[in-house]
């Protein structure tokens, strides 16, 4: 029995490597954007390589994106690298936000997407050393090359998967660091409750910096 996330998606790609793990639909004049398990598996293992080749295990990695597939692969990503994944929101009205966050947190990167790596830098170069220090990198650059599935990455339950960053009454940041644990325990409470199976389809919001709703789908416990 899988018990962490990493274990759940592993599973999935052997059993079911063609079947759609997420599908995101951004607006009504955007495409639908997929990703089977397989696609999502390598994607995500292409990115962990890159991260992997920057950081070391336990390290942050802040995360910059807008709602999309890209940041699926990028949180999984961080996962199979075994870092630590920081959902933040875009610093675009809030760059107090994130300095707090990264006060905190001190991520040794951050990621995103070609898109957003422009107006991110502009804004990163305006806020002072602590930001500067900080190297932003683009996902959509590593490359996704298929080959075989490869030995899933053990990792403790109770390793933390990601930090969830959140505003009290006083609008100040708050930390919860999320285990792997966490997560699956969570997922499991509306399946008891429950008849959903395998074959349903799961619908929800990708919230990016406040929810775990983003790993859901991946989880048939």
């Amino acid at each position: 029995m899988p018990k962490t996330i990493i274990e759940y998606l592993h599973h999935h790609v052997t059993v079911n490597p063609d079947e759609v793990a997420f599908s995101f639909l951004p607006s009504k004049t955007e495409p639908l954007a997929e990703l089977t398990n397989r696609e999502l598996w390598f994607a995500a293992l292409s990115v962990a390589n890159f991260i992997k080749s920057k950081t070391k295990a336990g390290d942050k990695v802040i995360l910059l994106y807008s709602p999309n597939v890209d940041y699926v692969v990028a949180f999984y990503g961080c996962l199979l690298a075994q870092v630590i994944a920081v959902p933040a929101v875009l610093p675009r009205n809030n760059a107090a936000q994130i300095i707090d966050i990264v006060n905190k947190c001190q991520p040794v990167l951050a990621l995103t997407t070609l898109r957003e790596v422009s107006s991110i830098k502009d804004i990163w170069q305006k806020q002072g050393d602590l930001l500067k220090s900080i190297s932003i990198f683009t996902t959509e650059n590593s490359v996704s090359l298929f080959g075989a599935l490869g030995p899933v990455v053990e990792v403790a339950v109770d390793t933390p998967a990601f930090l969830h960053y959140f505003l009290d009454s006083e609008n100040m940041n708050k930390e919860m660091v999320i285990t792997h644990r966490d997560i699956i325990e969570t997922v499991k409470l509306p399946q008891l409750m429950s008849t959903e199976t395998s074959g349903n389809i799961w619908v929800g919001w990708m919230p990016l910096f406040n929810d775990i709703d983003l790993v859901a789908p991946c989880l048939t416990i």
